[in-house]
């Protein structure tokens, strides 16, 4: 016997489950008119079975009665549209009849929450069908393989790549952990082949290659070698685990540990997906929405790219030169805030330390922008072009930035441990004439890794940024027409000079 509570629980989950299969249902209803052989009373008892499945199922612990109510449900509306195949309808009112079944189920199971949610994602799937037949004659064959790869790096390549520094496999193992001295922190190992000599330094990794420390050998006994625990947690150490030996060039082993396939990959995949998204913007705003607002959100998929289009075009519309202005120095503005949110993905406090420098540069070009749009909103830009972007990913593009990155990793390792931190600002501005986003993450890596202070590292990253801006000047200046540099040049001075102040004041620079 059920209390009351109980009761008063179930009932709720039938109502819930009656309410999701009313809204698919009339959504239907409305959508089809009638043409359909199934209606808003039929939504309503698929969701009811739904729920009456996993009650039973439930109750009786018999999971198979779920199996069987949706066998039945699926053989019943397929028979029905096989009957009405010759209206050359599709299966959307069946697969939606299908989805309502499922949301009764997880009703009663408890899944409130998750139900909802479905029952949210099916209406809006249903309800825009004129906008997503629209939107897919949009759609390029080319942009679909682009979806494609993006979707293969992402959930096929990144998961494959091994988390691990490169270093870590350019080791060899010097012995196995059979036994441990907590009071000393010493550890003992079963030497492979000839015993290490006294002051070699040994790697300890455990079976699934995660690095826990290091052991300095400090002499040898009958039950093994001897060494000292060099690392942050002795307990994480035990017996079974390898101890591992570098090979003698350190600047390899430099490089090797400042790469890292999965987190390198993660990070292009990050600046795919904000490229992609403002392609995808573009895609939905159209040609027609403005240059400005092109500039802006052509920013999101490359400031470069976009300020190349505009410069190009400079000298073929003199009359849009103040407008293009404008719109170069959005699409710039832009990189600020979008290396704020990607910074701050792996790693808040660097996020935080650069986040009013940066700010304060978007802000300023903003203003900028904005003034140049109201002084020059009554110039004729008839004919003038949007940007045009090719495809928004490809595999080629992905590499290739994963290549410089890299690159630009090992140069900041090797610069920092040969040259001192000193010498990283001119890493930086070099580093960032290629690319902002490069320079910006690995000098991420070095802070994560405790080889730069925060202060130091946010300072060079915010001149990696502006090395980056004022390199799209020069852009302009060898493709562009001169009006169009002119008016670009005070403008870029100004983010610029609130750049340099706002680090000077900000950042502690005592090396």
């Amino acid at each position: 016997m059920m209390s009351y509570d109980e009761l008063l629980k179930i009932f709720g989950h039938f109502g819930l489950a009656v309410l999701m299969g009313i809204l698919i249902g009339l959504e239907r209803e409305l959508r089809e008119g009638g043409a359909s052989t199934l209606g808003l009373r039929d939504f309503v008892l698929i969701a009811l079975i739904g729920a009456i499945s996993a009650f039973l199922a439930d109750q009786y612990n018999a999971p198979w009665l779920i199996a069987l109510g949706f066998i039945g449900l699926l053989t019943l509306v397929f028979s029905g549209y096989w009957a009405d195949r010759q209206h050359g309808s599709g299966v959307t009112t069946e697969l939606a009849a299908l989805m309502t079944f499922f949301i009764g189920v997880l009703v009663l199971f408890g899944a409130e929450e998750l139900a909802i949610a479905l029952a949210i994602v099916t209406l809006g799937v249903l309800f825009p069908k004129a906008a997503i037949k629209s939107y897919t004659r949009k759609v390029s064959a080319n942009e679909l393989k682009a979806v494609l790869l993006f979707m293969i790096i992402t959930f096929i390549v990144l998961p494959l790549l091994p988390n691990l520094t490169l270093d870590r496999f350019v080791t060899f193992e010097a012995g196995t952990v059979v036994n441990l001295e907590p009071d000393s922190k010493s550890i003992i190992i079963e030497p492979v082949g000839q015993p290490a000599v006294n002051g070699t330094r040994l790697e300890i990794f455990d079976k699934g290659w995660k690095h826990l420390g290091a052991m300095v050998v400090t002499g040898t006994r009958v039950d093994g070698i001897v060494g000292r625990f060099d690392g942050a947690s002795f307990d994480s150490i035990e017996p079974g685990q390898s101890a591992r030996s570098q090979l003698d060039v350190p600047a390899l082993y430099i490089v090797l540990s400042a790469l890292n396939p999965h987190r390198i990959w993660l990070i292009v995949v990050l600046v795919s997906a904000v490229s992609f998204l403002g392609y995808v913007l573009i895609k939905t705003i159209g040609s027609g929405a403005g240059i400005g607002l092109t500039g802006l959100v052509g920013g999101l998929v490359s400031s470069t790219v976009t300020t190349l289009s505009f410069a190009r075009r400079s000298k073929e519309h003199i009359g849009a030169i103040p407008i293009f202005a404008a719109a170069v120095i959005l699409a710039s503005s832009i990189m600020f805030p979008r290396l704020i949110i990607e910074i701050g993905v792996f790693n808040a406090d660097l996020m935080k330390s650069i986040a009013i420098p940066l700010s304060a540069m978007g802000a300023t070009g903003f203003l900028l922008a904005a003034y140049s749009f109201w002084r020059f909103r009554k110039t004729e830009t008839g004919g003038a072009p949007s940007v045009t972007f090719d495809n928004p990913f490809s595999l080629r593009s992905a590499v290739s930035f994963a290549l410089i990155f890299a690159l630009i990793l090992a140069a900041t390792r090797l610069a920092t441990a040969y040259l001192g931190n000193a010498w990283l600002p001119l890493v930086a501005i070099v580093s960032g004439l290629t690319d902002a986003d490069a320079i910006a993450f690995s000098i991420s890596n070095l802070q994560r890794s405790n080889l730069v202070s925060l202060d130091w590292a946010s300072f060079n990253l915010v001149l990696g940024a502006l090395s980056n801006t004022f390199m799209k000047l020069i852009l302009v200046f060898a493709l562009g027409s001169r009006d169009l540099f002119r008016r670009l040049l005070w403008s870029f001075l100004a983010i610029g000079a609130v750049g340099i102040i706002s680090m000077l004041l900000y950042y502690d620079l005592d090396l």
